[in-house]
């Protein structure tokens, strides 16, 4: 009896923990690490014989080998590498692991409580969207801040100069979105009113946030539902029609969302035609260079070349470069230099956030740059744990979904939905052309080891 007491309290304390998970997300990396801790610790400490069964699964070495590579390839590097000072941060990445299997676990054995987290995403998704409405109409958020001045497009709500609005509100509203007729019998009968409202009140706090990826990703969700949920369709339809009014309204008469909306458009355009074009070139003569910002030994011919795509450089030897305009969003020389660092070491890559350092390398190259993370997860991975880690990671989401799949007929209503939410919420996640924060940031990889961990663990739900 005093077992099952002691396993009936660390599950409640678990569930408070997770229930918690989306505020602390807005809260910011402290809190996160907070929740991450704190439910490994009394996971493993109260489940660890049961969780020690998952190791039967498939997936359990998959996970684990990638972990594995992830320290060994930042191992390897730090050996020639002095820069590379990432080793303890490889190791405390294994609480990403630990915070998996207690997900997984937690899902697996029914203590999962699905309506606090449904109640508690679809509540944070909803005040922050309307908290970004208001500051858009009247310049202060619900309470009562004026709005940062980062630019004319970008708003952030009551996260003040944290703009990652748009990009909550696309990773979490799901949840709510599609549950929120299980939390109550009195709000299915208002569910097409609701998910109308819904659609279009995700849709402006996105908007008006000023993140231009989270919109694009929230329309194809919002496609994908309405493919695979044949009760949302006609909501769906209506809700994105009035999203779609909005949205002209809205470029029509705001010059700054106008051109803002429309350089999307060109960039995303042209990425690809950047990277094709520039990625794996050799440029043997800027070797002497090396570790000098290329920029700083050219002079840059300012008239744009005929095809109106590329400046041109000329070096003091008269050799001449074609490099990508500075203008727009700047991703395609992040791309590019990312596919460069992982050519250097294909296998194993360079290790856990070493993108920062080892650009330094290829900067005296012509359309290479340097930031924290390639915005990029595929390619992050790429340069963190090579080829190996990144086969290893895309096998275990396709084995965890070919598990589910596999049993998609044993599965009541609630279980199939929560499915659904899971698929559409991976391919948003991964999609391969997205730009993205860093894949080893505290809030994504919580986020994407959570929803890994619950997807693992789906057997039977209980509201």
């Amino acid at each position: 009896m005093n077992i099952r007491n002691s396993t009936l309290s660390y599950s409640k304390f678990l569930n408070v923990l997770l229930f918690c998970f989306p505020v602390a997300y807005l809260a910011g990396n402290a809190s996160l690490n907070v929740i991450i801790i704190l439910s490994s610790i009394i996971g493993l400490i109260g489940f660890s014989k049961d969780i020690y069964v998952i190791k039967n699964e498939s997936f359990f070495y998959l996970i684990t080998f990638f972990f594995l590579t992830i320290i060994i390839s930042t191992i390897i590097d730090s050996l020639s590498d002095p820069r590379n000072d990432h080793f303890f941060k490889s190791i405390a990445y294994l609480r990403y692991f630990f915070f998996f299997l207690v997900a997984s676990y937690l899902v697996n054995s029914q203590k999962f409580n699905f309506k606090i987290f449904i109640i508690s995403s679809l509540f944070c998704s909803v005040f922050l969207s309307l908290d970004i409405i208001f500051q858009f109409f009247y310049g202060v958020d619900l309470l009562g801040n004026k709005a940062y001045e980062k630019s004319n497009v970008h708003l952030a709500g009551f996260l003040k100069d944290d703009y990652i609005a748009g990009a909550y509100i696309q990773k979490f509203f799901i949840f709510g979105f599609i549950f929120f007729p299980f939390i109550s019998n009195k709000l299915k009968k208002y569910k097409f009113v609701i998910l109308i409202f819904l659609t279009v009140v995700f849709f402006l706090g996105i908007l008006l946030s000023g993140n231009r990826m989270p919109i694009v990703m929230y329309i194809f969700s919002i496609f994908l539902m309405f493919i695979l949920i044949k009760d949302f369709r006609l909501p769906l339809v209506i809700g994105l029609f009035f999203c779609s009014a909005i949205f002209i309204w809205s470029i029509i008469n705001n010059q700054n969302l106008k051109d803002y909306y429309s350089s999307f458009y060109v960039n995303a355009k042209r990425i690809i035609y950047y990277v094709k074009t520039n990625a794996f070139q050799d440029y043997p003569k800027l070797e002497k260079q090396k570790g000098k910002y290329f920029e700083s030994q050219a002079w840059i011919d300012k008239t744009i070349d005929y095809s109106g795509k590329f400046n041109t450089v000329i070096l003091q030897d008269g050799t001449k470069y074609n490099i990508i305009p500075t203008f727009g969003s700047g991703h395609a020389v992040l791309y590019i230099t990312a596919l460069d660092l992982w050519m250097d070491n294909p296998l194993l890559g360079n290790g856990i956030k070493s993108f920062r350092v080892k650009c330094l390398d290829k900067i005296h190259l012509p359309s290479r740059a340097c930031e924290s993370h390639p915005h990029n997860y595929y390619l992050e991975i790429l340069n963190d744990s090579g080829i190996i880690g990144a086969i290893i990671f895309l096998l275990l989401i396709l084995i965890i979904l070919k598990n589910k799949l596999y049993n998609l007929k044993t599965y009541k209503k609630e279980e199939k939905l929560f499915l659904v939410c899971m698929f559409i919420i991976i391919i948003s996640e991964f999609f391969p052309l997205k730009s993205t924060g860093s894949f080893f940031s505290i809030q994504n990889s919580s986020y994407i080891f959570f929803i890994l961990g619950m997807l693992s663990g789906l057997k039977k739900i209980k509201f």
